[in-house]
C-alpha cells in the first residue's frame, strides 16, 4: 500500500522548536559567539602541545596532521593509529582522517557552561596531550 503525506507531517513538537528557533534567531548569534570563543581555545591549546592548528572559518572541527609519534619511540602510520593511542594512553577522543592524509579532528562541541568551564576544559586536553610527548 502506498500512502501519500497529505494527512500527516513531522512530529509536533520538532514543528513547535523550528518555530522558536526562527522566531529567536539571536540564538544563533549566541551559539556562533560560543563556537568562535571555543575555537580560539582549542587552536591555542593544539599550537601550545605542537599540532598545525588553524582556525576553520566555519564549522565547529580543527583537523590537524597526525603526529610522527611519541619521543620515546612509538611511530605513527596513521590517524587510526593516533586515535587509539590517544584514547587509550590519555581518554581522548579525536576522529581519524586517512582519506587524503593522515589528519585527526577534534570538536568544540562538549558541554560545558561557562568560559570558566571551557578554559578549564581546554587546559586539561592540553595537559593530558602534553603528558604523552608527542613528536612532531
Amino acid at each position: 500500500m502506498i500512502k501519500s503525506n497529505t494527512d500527516s507531517g513531522q512530529f509536533r513538537a520538532i514543528q513547535k522548536s523550528g518555530v522558536f528557533a526562527l522566531d529567536n534567531y539571536h540564538l544563533v548569534d549566541i551559539n556562533r559567539e560560543r563556537y568562535s570563543r571555543r575555537l580560539d581555545l582549542l587552536t591555542e591549546a593544539l599550537k601550545e602541545v605542537g599540532f598545525e592548528a588553524t582556525k576553520p572559518k566555519a564549522g565547529f572541527y580543527i583537523y590537524v596532521p597526525i603526529p610522527k609519534g611519541i619521543k620515546e619511540g612509538v611511530k605513527f602510520t596513521t590517524a587510526e593509529d593516533v586515535t587509539l593511542y590517544l584514547l587509550s594512553n590519555a581518554l581522548i577522543s579525536t576522529v581519524p582522517w586517512d582519506d587524503c592524509g593522515a589528519f585527526l579532528r577534534f570538536s568544540v562541541t562538549y558541554d560545558a557552561d561557562t568560559l570558566e568551564d571551557e578554559i578549564n576544559i581546554m587546559n586539561e586536553l592540553k595537559n593530558r596531550l602534553l603528558s604523552l610527548n608527542l613528536e612532531f
